[in-house]
């Protein structure tokens, strides 16, 4: 027998919409997107050749502008990424040879500068990072 719809769980949106973004100053596929307290951060990803790339953007989406962070100390595609506070930890991908990545690097924003942590146990691309208070989740595939 169906379950009735209670009325708090029709949705009070009347209308959907795509915002549009300036463009990148990079243009990539297989980036990382990052998104917190109004930051959008597109870190690494595939040059137009198909090689990786270190650079790394953010788009404050109140004043609709990019800026150019410090690039990654190792180019990667296909990357985790994860905010823990005002820090952007990134980790595994692959290289220019496709080969997965086990290097794990954290931006500290107060600083504006890449730090390298220690490594992943092994080298993994497709993973996937999610915080969850103190902790931090993964999927790894490799």
């Amino acid at each position: 027998m169906p379950m009735p719809l209670s009325e708090m769980a029709v949705s009070p949106v009347k209308s959907l919409f795509w915002d549009v973004f300036p463009p990148m100053a990079t243009r990539r596929v297989y980036c990382t997107p990052l998104y917190q307290d109004g930051q959008l951060y597109v870190l690494g990803g595939c040059s137009e050749t198909g090689l990786p790339l270190d650079s790394v953007e953010a788009l404050d989406v109140t004043s609709q502008t990019w800026t150019q962070l410090p690039p990654l100390p190792t180019a990667r595609a296909g990357a985790a990424a994860v905010m823990l506070g005002s820090r952007l930890m990134v980790m595994g991908g692959m290289d220019a040879q496709q080969n997965p990545l086990s290097s794990v690097e954290i931006y500290n924003s107060d600083e504006g500068k890449w730090e390298r942590k220690a490594s992943l146990g092994q080298p993994s691309m497709g993973i996937t990072s999610v915080e969850k208070g103190q902790w931090l989740w993964g999927s790894i595939s490799h």
